[in-house]
């Protein structure tokens, strides 16, 4: 979606890169967040994907949450869509904890095997394509577009050239369902730096992107 849930290759947001950064949590209760979401979908108990979810949620709240925080509403979202929780429930339990009412603790062995099942699973790779509309080597130009809903191409990519490196298999189209498409051709297409960016006093890199034949042309 095109707005302020998607700020890939915006100015203005400060670095990208910052002190700390490199943690994958910096509260006790984020990877409890990260836990409850990817149990919601091992369990089926949600509806609807997190990150589609996620970009219905107020550009304001969204700018002010944190990572974790943007998660948590989205899987709080995920759940009582699907009936799981009720309208106010989650609301209740706080004022219930705030009260100084001791939470309530459960243990579900089987939960757990399940989980680490799916986790620890090979995931099956992409089937190969037969009918790809481009080959390696090929120059691509990703199609300018203003997609009115969920889309996994970024806004920085767009109108950009690039070379197809590798054709991944196919998967289905993300941007319907969403990632509940036709399946169609996948591709790891890359681009200089300053076709994206401009010149830097970093240098110069190469970006790689996976991108869905949908969003390409011949260059």
């Amino acid at each position: 979606m095109d707005g302020i849930h998607d700020l890939g290759g915006m100015h203005g947001f400060g670095p990208v890169v910052f002190a700390g950064s490199e943690l994958a949590y910096h509260e006790r209760w984020e990877p409890r967040v990260f836990a409850i979401s990817t149990l919601v979908g091992i369990e089926g108990i949600g509806t609807g994907s997190g990150r589609a979810i996620r970009e219905e949620m107020p550009p304001d709240e969204y700018l002010r949450a944190s990572y974790y925080e943007r998660w948590l509403w989205s899987t709080e979202q995920r759940l009582l869509r699907s009936g799981t929780i009720a309208a106010g429930e989650i609301d209740r339990w706080v004022a219930r904890l705030r009260g100084g009412e001791e939470p309530t603790e459960a243990s579900d062995g089987g939960q757990v095997e399940r989980a680490l099942a799916v986790l620890r699973g090979a995931r099956d790779p992409l089937a190969p394509s037969a009918e790809a509309a481009f080959a390696v080597g090929d120059s691509v130009r990703v199609k300018r577009m203003r997609p009115a809903g969920h889309t996994r191409c970024p806004r920085y990519v767009r109108g950009a050239v690039g070379v197809v490196e590798r054709i991944q298999g196919v998967d289905a189209f993300p941007d319907i369902g969403p990632y509940d498409g036709p399946e169609e051709p996948v591709y790891s297409v890359v681009f200089a730096s300053e076709d994206l960016f401009g010149p830097s006093d970093e240098g110069k890199w190469t970006i790689r992107l996976d991108l869905y034949e949908s969003y390409l042309e011949a260059a």
